[in-house]
């Protein structure tokens, strides 16, 4: 816990002087410190995927971002000073039970992160990715060795900032701390409605964030990009609702630049781009005055999307299959990613694959609904808002702020069953109805505190305890959740829950390590690069006929996909 601490300091103070001189260059007037910091992110996600085009995000990078700060710091001092004594404020303006219910969640939060990971998507390709961006860099036709890697996301860039690997090796937390930015953010909005400050509704939504703790605890112990889509969800939902009752040039391209970032960690928050050309369109006035800065953040930031997906994996799209006109050498073999996109597809569904090619949308649709687990809850959650929402809105919420993005859900709902309807893509829509709806229910100071305290304590429950999950998810990966340990108090567990054992297979060209203790298809743990579950390698073998090769000499010339000869 101690030393994941002090690495939240570091970065803390990076990326606040970075966010500061990111508003000062897009003329954003003071904001939220968490907003500030998030901006920063944004600013370094940036930086760092565009030197991963040439080189790995290493010790050099950091002494970059180091050197960047400093001239930031000395240009931008009196604003620094400034930004200093508007998070001094914030804190102290906190009341007593809201400085403690942050101190706790604080504490809770480092706890969960200190503690073995939980998510096993960490496992199949989170921990890989992170290492092939410090060693490496982008890799060109990186899929061909492991499909999930080709998903690379800006989160994850982020994380290999941050991660310091040449100095530490246990350090994958930004998840955490994210969370801790969210609560942060809306333990001030709820201050602001229980000391009546600003007693809008919106204010007490906002301010229960926090008691969603007790399902975003179990996946801060990784750098899943899915906590920061939430956290950024709920911060740009606030903004759009202010801004969209009264312009502002600062919030407008705070939410402008925070769903930029939300798509450049995953492409399934496309639809969060409508929002801010809802108000360009809005307030066109004003906002042609700044399109050109508009214009160029947006341009920068596609095109880092663009290019890291065309080296890594040939597509532009990835994972949407693009054009033929942008085929590549190393691009994933067509029937690979057709039979893949199919497979995930049905999964999401409940479904075999050639059960989901021959059903109906009216039988698919009953088997998203009555799958079981968390799934199927989060299905019929999703399903209950957009029949009952319209009548919420329409008694509580009867403004047309509200209705738009009840129309976003929407949107983002047909989108989604078209493609991937999993609940951790519109789980951001669940949380803010959810959080629209509590607050109708619980507005008393006493009675917001129970909820609150409830729900913190809950949260600690698998933190300390083992819970068997065998009731919310089939998931085998999943059933016991990580607990915390006093030996994590110094030092955090390692960054994989699995043994590190693993033996050296050659294939081709190509040695690449295969894990010894690991159960799992897609599973590669923390072992050295290049690594590839043997399992893996050859049911591309069997089914597809091709093997990974390497392209030359070196793992940084890339990789292609070599047929077999039949």
């Amino acid at each position: 816990m101690l030393f994941i601490l002090l690495s939240w300091i570091y970065i803390l103070t990076i990326s606040s002087v970075i966010g500061i001189s990111f508003n000062r260059l897009f003329k954003i007037n003071k904001q939220h410190p968490s907003v500030t910091i998030f901006l920063g992110f944004f600013s370094i996600t940036l930086l760092a995927a565009f030197y991963a085009i040439w080189f790995p995000i290493n010790v050099y990078f950091q002494i970059i971002v180091i050197f960047l700060t400093i001239i930031s710091f000395f240009v931008n001092k009196s604003l620094t000073i400034s930004y200093a004594l508007l998070l001094k404020q914030k804190i102290k303006n906190i009341n007593v039970f809201n400085k403690i219910l942050l101190a706790c969640v604080s504490i809770l939060i480092l706890a969960q992160c200190a503690s073995p990971p939980f998510v096993i998507d960490n496992e199949s390709y989170y921990i890989q990715t992170i290492k092939w961006l410090n060693e490496y860099g982008y890799v060109k036709g990186l899929v061909n060795l492991h499909l999930f890697l080709g998903q690379t996301s800006g989160w994850h860039i982020l994380q290999s900032a941050f991660n310091f690997s040449f100095l530490y090796d246990r350090f994958n937390d930004i998840s955490g701390l994210a969370l801790l930015l969210g609560n942060f953010y809306a333990i001030n909005q709820l201050n602001l409605y229980t000391e009546k400050t600003d007693r809008s509704k919106v204010n007490l939504a906002i301010g229960l964030f926090p008691a969603f703790n007790i399902f975003l605890f179990q996946f801060i112990s990784t750098p899943s990009p899915d906590i920061a889509i939430y956290v950024l969800a709920l911060i740009v939902f606030h903004q759009f609702i202010l801004c969209f009752n009264e312009y502002n040039r600062s919030t407008f391209m705070i939410i402008l630049s925070l769903v930029l970032f939300m798509i450049f960690i995953k492409l399934t928050a496309l639809p969060f781009c409508l929002l801010p050309i809802i108000l360009f369109k809005r307030y066109y006035v004003f906002t042609r005055g700044i399109r050109l800065q508009t214009l160029g953040l947006t341009t920068l930031t596609i095109l880092l999307i663009l290019v890291k997906n065309i080296i890594i994996t040939g597509n532009p799209l990835f994972p949407i299959k693009s054009l033929d006109i942008f085929q590549a050498s190393w691009n994933l073999p067509e029937n690979i990613q057709s039979y893949f996109s199919l497979y995930g597809k049905a999964s999401t569904y409940n479904m075999l694959p050639e059960n989901f090619e021959h059903a109906s949308w009216v039988s698919r649709l009953k088997h998203w609904l009555l799958a079981s687990g968390l799934h199927g809850v989060f299905n019929k959650a999703i399903v209950a808002i957009l029949v009952l929402a319209p009548f919420v809105l329409m008694r509580f919420y009867n403004k047309k702020v509200y209705w738009l993005i009840y129309s976003l859900t929407v949107f983002s709902m047909l989108l989604l069953l078209t493609t991937s309807p999993q609940y951790r893509f519109f789980f951001p829509f669940i949380m803010l109805f959810g959080l629209l709806v509590l607050a109708l229910l619980v507005f008393h100071k006493n009675t917001i505190r129970v909820i609150l305290v409830l729900c913190t304590l809950l949260a600690a429950v698998p933190i300390l305890f083992a819970i068997n999950n065998q009731q919310v998810t089939n998931n085998k990966y999943h059933i016991v959740n990580s607990q915390f340990s006093t030996d994590y108090l110094v030092q955090p567990f390692g960054l994989s829950k699995y043994p590190s054992g693993y033996e050296v297979i050659e294939e081709g060209n190509l040695k690449f390590n295969s894990p010894t203790q690991m159960d799992f298809f897609w599973g590669t743990g923390n072992i050295p690069l290049p690594a590839l579950n043997k399992e893996q390698l050859n049911y591309f073998k069997t089914h597809f006929k091709v093997v990974p090769q390497k392209h030359f000499n070196s793992l940084d010339d890339g990789f292609y996909s070599k047929a077999l000869k039949k």
